[in-house]
This record gives structure tokens, sequence and C-alpha cells, in this order.
């Protein structure tokens, strides 16, 4: 695991998201890419942006530790219109077949999905959202096109998934979500989420963005390993990291918990042994605790997903997260 210093941000150090009071006054603005070296990256993790977005991943990783999938929660009418509207966008891959075409590069027919949610995605928000905050919709836009992947180079990565947090982050900001869907953020909406992203990946072959081949935990997520890992945490069924090498319990639980649904995940797309298609992974499933790797996910995403140029010199900012020290 990565050992960079980070803010800590522990159960005891919350102090919830702050919400936009006077939405009618704030401006908003279209997000855009900000950061282009090593010097920005610097003072992105030095900003308020960059501690706000830990703070608010290691809240919800803490809101669903000891908690499986079934887990019953509040369910509201925001998270379940949110849920239908991931469903909806997810009918139009049923309506965009792949191309008859070689899939090396990733199938060209996901353009033409992508266009698809270009075109709808402002009146999906504006079905969404009451008429108070639809002046937000152009930096809710944006995060949620980019959570879908990148239509020029037809590929998909941890940057991207990192954009869907951000939406669900800026949801929370605008006050449509409140602290009380924290749970239903990850178990419902989530995890929808990564139903939706996975058949992108499957359908259209979208590459892998800034893969680290074997070593890499998933060529394309990283987000549901930390709060997948906090799930387990007190399990009842007695899974241990080491279990994940286990087919058996991988099949019977992977329903139930992100990490384990992760492992089944990349043993359906991946050929040949775990511990040969997934090195850093079978290391891990070496640690002592699921809250050892709890914690030391949320160190490698520090590392390995924030502190990097090449991803994060993608990420936008607007004024919901802004690029300020």
């Amino acid at each position: 695991m990565a050992t960079t210093q980070q803010p800590e941000a522990t159960e005891h150090q919350h102090f919830g998201v702050v919400e936009i009071k006077d939405l009618e006054n704030h401006k908003f603005i279209k997000p855009v890419k900000v950061v282009t070296n090593e010097d920005d990256i610097k003072k992105f993790l030095r900003s308020g942006a960059c501690r706000d977005l830990l703070e608010y991943i290691q809240t919800l990783s803490d809101k669903i530790k000891s908690k499986p999938n079934s887990t019953k929660t509040q369910n509201s009418n925001e998270i379940k219109n949110i849920v239908s509207m991931l469903n909806e966008i997810s009918v139009y891959i049923d309506n965009i077949p792949p191309l008859a075409q070689p899939m090396r590069y990733g199938n060209k027919a996901y353009r033409t999905f992508y266009q698809k949610l270009l075109d709808n995605v402002e009146e999906l928000h504006k079905h969404l959202l009451p008429q108070s905050m639809h002046s937000s919709i152009i930096e809710l836009s944006s995060y949620l096109m980019d959570a879908m992947g990148n239509q020029t180079r037809l590929d998909y990565g941890t940057g991207h998934e990192l954009h869907f947090v951000v939406w669900t982050y800026c949801l929370r900001r605008i006050g449509f979500l409140k602290s009380t869907d924290e749970e239903d953020i990850v178990l419902n909406v989530f995890t929808t989420y990564l139903d939706l992203v996975r058949k992108l990946q499957r359908v259209y072959g979208l590459e892998p963005a800034g893969t680290h081949g074997v070593w890499s935990l998933d060529d394309y997520q990283f987000i549901p390993f930390i709060w997948g890992a906090s799930q387990l945490i007190g399990n009842p069924f007695d899974i241990k990291p080491a279990s994940v090498t286990i087919e058996k319990v991988v099949d019977q639980y992977y329903k139930e918990y992100l990490y384990i649904a992760c492992i089944k995940y990349i043993n359906t797309v991946k050929k040949g042994p775990f511990h040969e298609h997934s090195r850093d992974l079978f290391n891990i499933s070496g640690a002592a605790s699921w809250q050892k790797i709890n914690t030391g996910m949320m160190k490698k995403f520090y590392d390995d997903v924030l502190s990097k140029v090449p991803i994060i010199q993608h990420f936008l900012f607007g004024s919901l997260i802004s690029f300020s020290v």
C-alpha cells in the first residue's frame, strides 16, 4: 500500500457537506479543466476541493461500514428518481447495438450512445430536479457526461468514475440529496452506476484509461474497493481478505458486497489464475483485516488517482468544486 501523507479523515472528523444556502443567487459555471502539471497537482492536493472530496468519500465509506448491499435504507424519492434516471440511460445502450467492426479499440457505436446522452442530459436533469435547482444543471451535466467515459478515445477509467462521485457530491451541495441519503448514495445509486458503466464497457468494448495491467486494482474502477472494504468490516459471514481468492466465496457473496462484486467482474473479464492477472489485489488479500484494506485503499486512491497528472488533468472544476487553495 502507498505511504504518501494525506489529510486523515476518520469517523470523528466529519464536518459534512456544506450546502449552498442561496441557490437563486449562486453563480453556477460550466466546469473546466485546470490542472496541467505537477505544480498544479500540488496546489490541488492542498485545496479545499481535494479535502472536501476526500472527506465526502470517507464519510460515505463510514456510513456503509459493515452494511451489505441488501441493507434496509431510507431510499428516498430523490434516490429512487436518480436510480430511475440511470436505468433510463441504460436503455439507450439497448437501443444502440455495437457496430459490426473489429472491437480491439472500442466500438464506434459508443459515440452514438454518447451523443444521445449529450442531447438528453439537460432534459434528464430537468426531470430529476425541482425548478429551483435548474440553474445547477450547467455543472451537473458536465460531470454526468464525463462519468460515462470519453467519446474521442473510446475509453473509461478511474477519472470518469471520480466524476460520478463528484456528481453525487454536487447533488448534496445543492441540497437535492441530504445526509440521510448517504447510505443510499453507495448502496443504491453507485451500485446502479457500476452496473451501467460495466454494461458500457462490455457492449462497446471501451478501452481502460491508463491501465497498469496486472498491477492495477481493476482496469476501470477504484472507488468500490474503498467502499467495498468498509462494507466487509465485521461482516457476519467470516469473509476474510484472503477469502476473495476462493471462487465459491466470490460466487456466494458478490451480490451483497461491492468489493467481492469487483473480484467477480475481474474474474469474468480476465483470463487465467487470479494471482497472475491481478497481482496487486492478490497481494492485498494477504492483509490482516478489512479495516487495514479500507484505510490502505484511501491512501492508495490519494496516491494513484488524486496525485496523478494524467488523471487529474481531465478533472473538471466549477463553482461547486473549485480550484482554489
